[in-house]
């Protein structure tokens, strides 16, 4: 039996990603035990520390709140685990391996994306201020550090790209991120979005105050949940492997329950840019454009382990 412990299911990406552990386990022949840390940094500390009690055999852990120097401090993990997420610091305890994905490549190449189809007046929406201890550890500032390097790669001014933060990642926070954004810059002709359910939220708020998209501003999200495909227009997004990070996870994890004792393991999963309609360039818009069928992807290489 294997614990995942998750943030919350109220996110998109959390939901969809528990359903691909589950299915991978269970053609395995495993039982997942879901776990949600929902409970903020006291029932992240629990998880970390070994619950009350170990259930199972190893866990599968994506802590959000926790601060980095508790991961350092450990010198072993209660149990066997694999952790997932972001922002884990480069040593990690003994018994433990991570699998993650390149947040900064991907938000650099969704924003390289906008670039390419002609966008100048970029925003980035999903900024969370960390220093009020809101999420010390969100993917946040990953993904705006990629979005940055890309303007910057791209002969723009990182200064000219605006940044702009939010309470939190769903979707009243992005249509309330949105309205401050255009508030502050109405010029902006292309946004890059935290993840997904942020960039619904941006497209409603786009649609209130009668902003076209993609034809007045572009936007793209990350995550490719299944709300993307049906969003309007459907959007344009970041697609992890969630299938590759779930067999990886738990075929270190089989690894380690099975006695492996090395020094922790780094392992980069892959994602694929997902072209949709949110993102069609101004000049080929056409109705046949904005279907969930006129859809590209480009994809990231693999990546070999670290160790």
């Amino acid at each position: 039996m294997i614990t995942l412990a998750v943030p919350s299911l109220a996110f998109s990406y959390f939901s969809n990603l528990a359903q691909e552990f589950i299915d991978e386990a269970q053609r395995r022949g495993q039982t997942v035990v879901l776990h949600s840390t929902s409970g903020g940094r006291e029932a992240e500390r629990t998880v970390l520390e070994g619950f009350n009690r170990v259930l199972g055999d190893g866990v599968i852990f994506n802590p959000l709140m926790l601060e980095e120097e508790q991961f350092a401090r450990m010198e072993r993990t209660s149990q066997p685990t694999v952790f997932i997420g972001e922002h884990l610091p480069e040593q990690l305890p003994q018994g433990s391996d991570y699998v993650r994905i390149d947040n900064i490549g991907a938000s650099f190449d969704a924003t390289s994306h906008l670039i390419a189809t002609g966008r100048r007046r970029l925003a980035f929406i999903g900024a969370i201020d960390t220093a009020q201890g809101l999420q010390p550890h969100s993917s946040g500032s990953m993904r705006r550090d990629g979005f940055l390097n890309a303007l910057r790669e791209h002969g723009l001014r990182a200064d000219d790209g605006v940044v702009q933060a939010v309470e939190d990642w769903h979707r009243p926070n992005g249509f309330a991120g949105a309205n401050a954004l255009l508030e502050r810059v109405p010029e902006v002709d292309g946004i890059v979005c935290g993840n997904d359910d942020l960039a619904i939220g941006v497209l409603a708020a786009l649609r209130r105050r009668g902003r076209q998209v993609p034809e007045d501003v572009a936007v793209i999200g990350y995550d490719d949940t299944p709300d993307a495909l049906f969003a309007s227009p459907p959007l344009s997004t970041i697609s992890p492997d969630k299938a590759s990070l779930a067999s990886t996870a738990l075929d270190l994890l089989d690894e380690r329950i099975r006695g492996y004792d090395g020094p922790p393991r780094t392992v980069d999963t892959p994602y694929t840019l997902v072209v949709r309609g949110s993102t069609v360039a101004a000049v080929d818009v056409a109705p046949t454009d904005l279907t969930p069928a006129a859809e590209a992807t480009v994809g990231s290489p693999e990546k070999e382990p670290t160790r």
